[in-house]
């Protein structure tokens, strides 16, 4: 049987572990912002928790929403929440809500559903107590509704959890949906639970009943009676078939047939002919290096497809994307996500990377938006929330679009040409990036003016299209001084427009202005408590950008 799954291209062959990027080129026109900033010290969401995970986002009447799951600072441990935001335009998000009253709820790897009656729905793992909590032990599932009018319903039990107790009972949180008086909501919550496919998502098939579920999670189906990767006799290993599913519909083509494929943790891929009924033996495609975040596979309105996913076995950046037209064979890699900040905050299981994305799938996406792009959402150090707008087509060698990069406590705009950027975080910047296409010459012309510079310093890059950083880096620092390359080449005056000319006679791939010092991989470094406040905003205006 010939692989699933062909990831194409050299990229993948080029990919630097050291580099937050990866040394990989951008997609060109993907736009980041950050959802939510965890803070102990400004109380975003109102107590100050610092771990921040486990993501999934929905388009429903016009709006764009992402769910997460948040703790004190420690993974699955309670205190514990599940939040929601909320965007009109993508950029500015509300401040979170609880998803489910506090105690009632588990995170789940998704959390909406648009159900074919046209409802969509909320969901999350029924909570029995305030233990810790564990993937493999979740079964029940609480529910409400996500109404037309953006309120949410109110809170039923949709699956209860089984618990032994001097006998069987039924943990309820909420009374089960069926005595709801709504019949329409009863039908979107009947349409749920009869959704195989879409409960697989969940690690393991624990969400579904009995043979309903992938036979690939019993052991026992699997040669020897050992599922891949563990010994004889282990069991509930982590890192085998199951984890954190998604999955795509392949259209028929001249050498395969319409199909479902389902992707997990670790690259594991297994396909469906009959509707999910059935599926192919898993494997892990050689081509499809990733490890233990998760892959997101995506049908778009044009007819491609897409995956996302981190290019690594043993780390959880950079976040990569390849597109397909016949769900076999996916090319041009490029970053969603390059950028690597520092974690802030202390914690267990607090891995670092822009990891575990998810995106608008065809349970939670009404196509009310209408928009040339696709959203994805993932966590950024299991701290912060962020999403990146992703314009379609795919198209890996486009040039001549504005990438950014926004924290929650900046701003990147463009407007008329010109691109004014603000930001006050004193542990992130700003960031803008350019493609200018390959060219073994590049001279370029920036009229500027920085407007604030309190701190550090502003960098310039000119990026070569594979490998660390660029050939000429230009470095504006707050006592007028520019420097290219560490040597000295002029100076400024905050508030005045000026110019800045650079040139170079090698290969040039795409220009990017950053309001701090490049920085490559953030990683752990706890702040001061205190500390992790608004700083100053350095402020700067980009009036125009020539390169010929």
């Amino acid at each position: 049987m010939s692989d699933p799954i062909v990831i194409l291209g050299p990229e993948q062959s080029r990919f630097d572990a050291t580099l937050a990027d990866g040394g990989l080129p951008p997609l060109s026109g993907v736009q980041s912002y950050c959802v939510f900033r965890a803070s102990r010290d400004t109380k975003p969401d109102t107590l100050g928790y610092t771990y921040h995970h486990h993501v999934d986002m929905a388009a429903w009447k016009g709006k764009l929403y992402v769910g997460w799951n948040t703790c004190l600072k420690d993974e699955d441990l309670w205190p514990s929440r599940e939040l929601l935001s909320v965007s009109d335009d993508g950029v500015s998000w509300s401040d979170p809500i609880e998803m489910f009253p506090q105690g009632a709820s588990t995170p789940l790897r998704m959390y909406f559903f648009l159900a074919p009656n046209g409802r969509m729905l909320m969901i999350a793992g029924l909570r029995p107590d305030e233990g810790e909590t564990i993937e493999d032990n979740k079964r029940g599932l609480v529910v409400r509704e996500l109404r037309a009018d953006h309120a949410l319903g109110e809170v039923y039990t949709l699956q209860p959890l089984g618990i032994v107790t001097r006998g069987e009972s039924r943990r309820l949180n909420g009374p089960m949906f069926e005595t709801s008086g709504d019949a329409g909501f009863i039908e979107a919550c009947r349409a749920l639970l009869a959704d195989r496919v879409y409960l697989e998502q969940q690690d393991r098939g624990r969400l579904l009943l009995g043979d309903r579920a992938m036979k690939w999670h019993d052991a026992a189906n699997w040669p020897g009676g050992v599922l891949p990767g563990t010994k004889e006799g282990e069991e509930n290993v982590k890192w085998t078939f199951g984890k954190a599913l998604s999955f795509f519909d392949r259209p028929p083509n001249t050498n395969t047939s319409a199909a479902t494929v389902g992707l997990c943790k670790m690259g594991w891929t297994t396909v469906s002919t009959d509707g999910g009924n059935t599926w192919s033996a898993p494997v892990v495609p050689p081509t499809l290096i990733t490890g233990k975040a998760k892959v997101f596979a995506q049908n778009h309105p044009d007819g491609s497809i897409s995956l996302t996913y981190n290019p690594s076995t043993s780390q959880r950046w950079p976040l990569v994307i390849v597109r397909s037209r016949d769900g076999v064979n996916f090319d041009g890699m490029r970053i969603v996500q390059g950028e690597l900040p520092r974690q802030r905050y202390e914690g267990r299981f607090r891995s670092i990377g822009p990891q575990y994305v998810r995106g608008l799938s065809k349970w939670s996406d009404d196509r009310s938006r209408n928009e040339p792009c696709t959203w994805l959402v993932y966590s950024m150090n299991k701290e912060d929330i962020w999403v990146s707008r992703v314009p379609l087509p795919i198209e890996p060698d486009d040039a001549g679009q504005w990438n950014i990069y926004q924290p929650k406590w900046a701003s990147v705009r463009v407007e008329r040409g010109a691109v004014l950027m603000s930001c006050a975080d004193p542990f992130d910047y700003a960031s803008v990036t350019r493609v200018l296409g390959l060219r073994s010459r590049c001279d370029v012309s920036i009229e500027l003016t920085v407007e604030a510079l309190p701190r550090e310093q502003i960098s310039i890059d000119l990026h070569s299209p594979f490998g660390p950083d660029g050939p000429i880096r230009a470095v504006l620092t707050a006592d007028g001084a520019i420097t290219l390359n560490e040597l000295p080449a002029g100076r400024f005056e905050i508030g005045k427009r000026f110019t800045l000319d650079m040139s170079v006679a090698r290969d040039v791939h795409r220009l990017t202005i950053r309001t701090g010092a490049f920085r490559n991989v953030g990683g752990k470094s706890p702040v001061d408590p205190g500390a992790d406040v608004p700083a100053t905003p350095i402020r700067l205006t980009l009036h125009s950008l020539r390169a010929r």
